[in-house]
Protein backbone atom coordinates (compact mmCIF):
# COMPACT_ATOMS: atom_id res chain seq x y z
CA UNK A 1 0.00 0.00 0.00
CA UNK A 2 1.34 2.91 -1.37
CA UNK A 3 2.36 5.49 1.63
CA UNK A 4 -0.24 8.40 1.28
CA UNK A 5 -3.04 6.13 0.96
CA UNK A 6 -2.06 4.40 3.67
CA UNK A 7 -1.63 7.55 6.09
CA UNK A 8 -5.13 8.44 4.50
CA UNK A 9 -6.36 5.25 5.44
CA UNK A 10 -4.78 5.20 8.71
CA UNK A 11 -6.71 8.69 9.39
CA UNK A 12 -10.02 7.69 8.31
CA UNK A 13 -10.03 4.95 10.69
CA UNK A 14 -8.89 6.84 13.41
CA UNK A 15 -11.52 9.28 12.92
CA UNK A 16 -13.99 6.22 13.41
CA UNK A 17 -14.19 4.92 9.93
CA UNK A 18 -15.10 1.39 10.95
CA UNK A 19 -15.49 -0.06 7.77
CA UNK A 20 -12.15 1.40 6.17
CA UNK A 21 -10.37 0.23 9.82
CA UNK A 22 -12.19 -3.54 8.95
CA UNK A 23 -10.50 -3.34 5.25
CA UNK A 24 -7.24 -2.63 6.84
CA UNK A 25 -6.92 -5.27 9.38
CA UNK A 26 -8.11 -7.87 6.46
CA UNK A 27 -5.57 -6.76 4.13
CA UNK A 28 -2.64 -7.44 6.44
CA UNK A 29 -3.51 -10.07 8.32
CA UNK A 30 -0.88 -11.72 6.09
CA UNK A 31 1.76 -8.66 7.65
CA UNK A 32 0.33 -9.95 10.81
CA UNK A 33 0.51 -13.47 10.35
CA UNK A 34 4.20 -12.87 8.72
CA UNK A 35 5.28 -10.89 11.78
CA UNK A 36 3.83 -12.57 14.24
CA UNK A 37 5.28 -15.93 13.36
CA UNK A 38 8.87 -14.34 12.91
CA UNK A 39 8.52 -13.13 16.67
CA UNK A 40 7.51 -16.61 17.65
CA UNK A 41 10.25 -18.49 15.46
CA UNK A 42 7.73 -20.94 14.24
CA UNK A 43 4.72 -21.00 11.40
CA UNK A 44 1.28 -19.68 13.17
CA UNK A 45 -2.22 -20.43 12.29
CA UNK A 46 -5.39 -18.41 13.00
CA UNK A 47 -7.84 -21.45 13.47
CA UNK A 48 -4.62 -22.78 16.22
CA UNK A 49 -2.81 -19.82 17.82
CA UNK A 50 -3.87 -17.39 20.43
CA UNK A 51 -0.49 -15.53 19.63
CA UNK A 52 -2.07 -14.44 16.04
CA UNK A 53 -5.60 -13.20 17.88
CA UNK A 54 -3.02 -11.13 20.59
CA UNK A 55 -0.78 -9.60 17.22
CA UNK A 56 -4.41 -8.98 15.57
CA UNK A 57 -5.08 -7.08 18.65
CA UNK A 58 -2.32 -5.00 18.87
CA UNK A 59 -2.22 -4.39 15.23
CA UNK A 60 -6.03 -2.75 15.78
CA UNK A 61 -4.52 -0.72 18.74
CA UNK A 62 -1.00 0.17 16.56
CA UNK A 63 -3.81 1.94 14.36
CA UNK A 64 -5.21 4.43 16.93
CA UNK A 65 -1.81 5.27 19.07
CA UNK A 66 0.32 5.44 15.43
CA UNK A 67 0.70 9.37 14.65
CA UNK A 68 1.04 10.05 11.41
CA UNK A 69 2.76 13.03 11.14
CA UNK A 70 5.40 11.81 13.51
CA UNK A 71 7.61 10.70 10.69
CA UNK A 72 7.78 7.01 11.75
CA UNK A 73 6.87 3.65 9.38
CA UNK A 74 3.44 2.12 10.67
CA UNK A 75 5.28 -0.96 9.78
CA UNK A 76 7.79 -0.87 11.88
CA UNK A 77 5.86 0.81 14.83
CA UNK A 78 3.53 -2.15 14.13
CA UNK A 79 6.00 -4.60 14.77
CA UNK A 80 7.22 -2.92 18.08
CA UNK A 81 3.59 -3.19 18.94
CA UNK A 82 3.33 -6.65 18.09
CA UNK A 83 6.33 -7.56 19.60
CA UNK A 84 5.89 -5.71 23.28
CA UNK A 85 2.17 -7.37 23.43
CA UNK A 86 3.35 -10.95 22.43
CA UNK A 87 6.10 -11.05 25.12
CA UNK A 88 4.11 -10.06 27.91
CA UNK A 89 1.87 -12.77 27.06
CA UNK A 90 4.73 -15.33 26.89
CA UNK A 91 5.65 -13.80 30.47
CA UNK A 92 1.91 -14.11 31.85
CA UNK A 93 1.54 -17.33 30.48
CA UNK A 94 4.85 -19.18 30.98
CA UNK A 95 5.31 -19.76 27.17
CA UNK A 96 8.63 -19.28 25.47
CA UNK A 97 10.84 -18.65 27.64
CA UNK A 98 13.79 -17.76 25.71
CA UNK A 99 11.68 -14.76 24.65
CA UNK A 100 11.32 -13.75 28.10
CA UNK A 101 13.46 -11.04 28.67
CA UNK A 102 12.93 -8.95 31.69
CA UNK A 103 11.79 -10.02 34.98
CA UNK A 104 8.39 -11.01 35.22
CA UNK A 105 8.40 -9.33 39.04
CA UNK A 106 10.95 -6.31 38.91
CA UNK A 107 10.56 -6.23 42.57
CA UNK A 108 11.55 -9.92 43.20
CA UNK A 109 14.34 -10.04 45.64
CA UNK A 110 15.60 -12.81 44.07
CA UNK A 111 16.98 -11.08 41.13
CA UNK A 112 19.63 -9.51 41.37
CA UNK A 113 19.86 -5.94 40.23
CA UNK A 114 22.40 -7.02 37.67
CA UNK A 115 20.08 -9.78 36.26
CA UNK A 116 17.16 -7.03 35.92
CA UNK A 117 19.47 -4.49 34.38
CA UNK A 118 21.30 -6.61 31.70
CA UNK A 119 17.08 -8.31 30.76
CA UNK A 120 16.30 -5.28 30.01
CA UNK A 121 19.11 -4.03 27.96
CA UNK A 122 18.85 -7.75 26.22
CA UNK A 123 14.78 -6.70 25.41
CA UNK A 124 15.78 -3.18 23.75
CA UNK A 125 18.75 -5.07 21.68
CA UNK A 126 16.46 -7.78 20.63
CA UNK A 127 13.55 -5.21 19.83
CA UNK A 128 15.37 -2.64 17.66
CA UNK A 129 17.29 -5.42 15.82
CA UNK A 130 13.42 -6.62 14.91
CA UNK A 131 12.55 -3.02 14.24
CA UNK A 132 15.47 -2.46 12.26
CA UNK A 133 15.04 -5.51 10.48
CA UNK A 134 11.56 -4.43 9.12
CA UNK A 135 13.04 -1.07 8.17
CA UNK A 136 15.27 -3.27 5.73
CA UNK A 137 12.51 -5.63 4.62
CA UNK A 138 10.16 -2.26 4.05
CA UNK A 139 13.42 -0.77 2.14
CA UNK A 140 14.30 -3.78 0.14
CA UNK A 141 10.67 -3.80 -0.85
CA UNK A 142 10.71 -0.73 -2.29
CA UNK A 143 14.10 -0.50 -3.96
CA UNK A 144 12.48 -3.53 -5.64
CA UNK A 145 9.86 -0.81 -7.62
CA UNK A 146 13.13 1.01 -9.14
CA UNK A 147 14.55 -2.39 -10.21
CA UNK A 148 16.64 -2.03 -7.53
CA UNK A 149 18.52 -4.62 -5.36
CA UNK A 150 21.26 -5.05 -2.64
CA UNK A 151 23.28 -7.06 -4.54
CA UNK A 152 22.99 -4.32 -7.14
CA UNK A 153 24.28 -2.06 -4.34
CA UNK A 154 27.37 -4.02 -3.72
CA UNK A 155 27.63 -3.87 -7.51
CA UNK A 156 27.24 -0.49 -8.30
CA UNK A 157 29.06 1.04 -5.34
CA UNK A 158 31.95 3.84 -6.17
CA UNK A 159 35.31 2.05 -5.46
CA UNK A 160 37.14 5.11 -5.71
CA UNK A 161 37.26 7.99 -3.35
CA UNK A 162 36.54 10.70 -5.49
CA UNK A 163 34.33 8.87 -7.36
CA UNK A 164 32.17 7.86 -4.46
CA UNK A 165 32.28 11.64 -3.56
CA UNK A 166 31.08 12.95 -6.59
CA UNK A 167 28.04 11.01 -6.38
CA UNK A 168 27.66 11.57 -2.66
CA UNK A 169 27.14 15.13 -3.50
CA UNK A 170 25.13 14.63 -6.12
CA UNK A 171 22.82 12.49 -3.56
CA UNK A 172 22.72 15.53 -1.12
CA UNK A 173 21.54 17.72 -3.97
CA UNK A 174 18.42 15.45 -5.02
CA UNK A 175 17.44 14.26 -1.44
CA UNK A 176 17.26 17.99 -0.80
CA UNK A 177 15.27 18.76 -3.53
CA UNK A 178 11.51 18.06 -2.98
CA UNK A 179 10.23 18.64 -6.92
CA UNK A 180 13.22 16.46 -7.94
CA UNK A 181 12.45 13.58 -5.45
CA UNK A 182 8.84 13.67 -6.36
CA UNK A 183 9.61 13.37 -9.89
CA UNK A 184 11.85 10.44 -8.66
CA UNK A 185 9.39 9.01 -6.71
CA UNK A 186 6.44 9.50 -9.79
CA UNK A 187 8.20 7.86 -12.53
CA UNK A 188 11.05 5.76 -11.12
CA UNK A 189 13.07 7.17 -12.75
CA UNK A 190 16.07 9.86 -12.09
CA UNK A 191 16.26 13.38 -12.97
CA UNK A 192 19.22 13.27 -15.15
CA UNK A 193 18.89 16.79 -17.10
CA UNK A 194 17.86 18.33 -14.05
CA UNK A 195 20.83 16.73 -11.99
CA UNK A 196 23.41 17.76 -14.20
CA UNK A 197 22.49 21.25 -14.32
CA UNK A 198 22.13 21.35 -10.62
CA UNK A 199 25.15 19.87 -9.84
CA UNK A 200 27.45 20.22 -13.11
CA UNK A 201 28.13 16.09 -13.32
CA UNK A 202 27.83 14.79 -16.41
CA UNK A 203 24.77 12.81 -17.90
CA UNK A 204 27.31 9.64 -18.25
CA UNK A 205 28.36 9.94 -14.55
CA UNK A 206 25.21 9.86 -13.43
CA UNK A 207 23.38 7.38 -15.68
CA UNK A 208 26.27 4.95 -14.29
CA UNK A 209 25.82 5.67 -10.81
CA UNK A 210 21.90 5.72 -11.24
CA UNK A 211 20.79 2.69 -9.45
CA UNK A 212 23.68 3.89 -5.97
CA UNK A 213 21.96 7.59 -6.61
CA UNK A 214 18.52 6.33 -6.08
CA UNK A 215 18.96 4.01 -3.35
CA UNK A 216 20.72 6.99 -1.39
CA UNK A 217 18.29 8.89 -2.33
CA UNK A 218 15.16 7.27 -1.06
CA UNK A 219 17.15 6.48 2.73
CA UNK A 220 18.17 10.66 3.27
CA UNK A 221 14.50 11.65 2.08
CA UNK A 222 12.23 9.23 3.61
CA UNK A 223 12.04 9.22 7.50
CA UNK A 224 11.21 5.84 7.41
CA UNK A 225 14.46 4.96 6.18
CA UNK A 226 16.94 6.99 8.33
CA UNK A 227 18.03 4.45 10.52
CA UNK A 228 19.78 3.00 7.50
CA UNK A 229 21.97 6.12 7.38
CA UNK A 230 24.76 5.23 10.03
CA UNK A 231 24.57 1.48 8.35
CA UNK A 232 25.15 2.58 5.09
CA UNK A 233 27.42 5.03 6.15
CA UNK A 234 25.90 8.09 4.24
CA UNK A 235 27.04 11.37 5.46
CA UNK A 236 24.75 14.52 5.84
CA UNK A 237 26.60 17.43 4.21
CA UNK A 238 29.23 16.89 1.29
CA UNK A 239 32.91 16.68 2.98
CA UNK A 240 35.39 19.26 2.76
Amino acid sequence: MKEKILIDTLIAAQSGDMHIREELIRSHKAFISRVSSKICNRYLTWDNDDELSIALIAFNDAIDTFDPDGGASFYSFVHMVIHRRLVDYFRKEGKHQHLSLSPMNPEDEELSRYDSDTSQLQYQEIENTAVFAEVVENYVHVLSDYNVTLDDLVKVSPKHRESKQTLLRVVLALSSEPNLMAHLKKHRLLPIKELELLTGVKRKVLEKGRKYLIALALVLYEPEFHPLKSFMQIPTEPEE
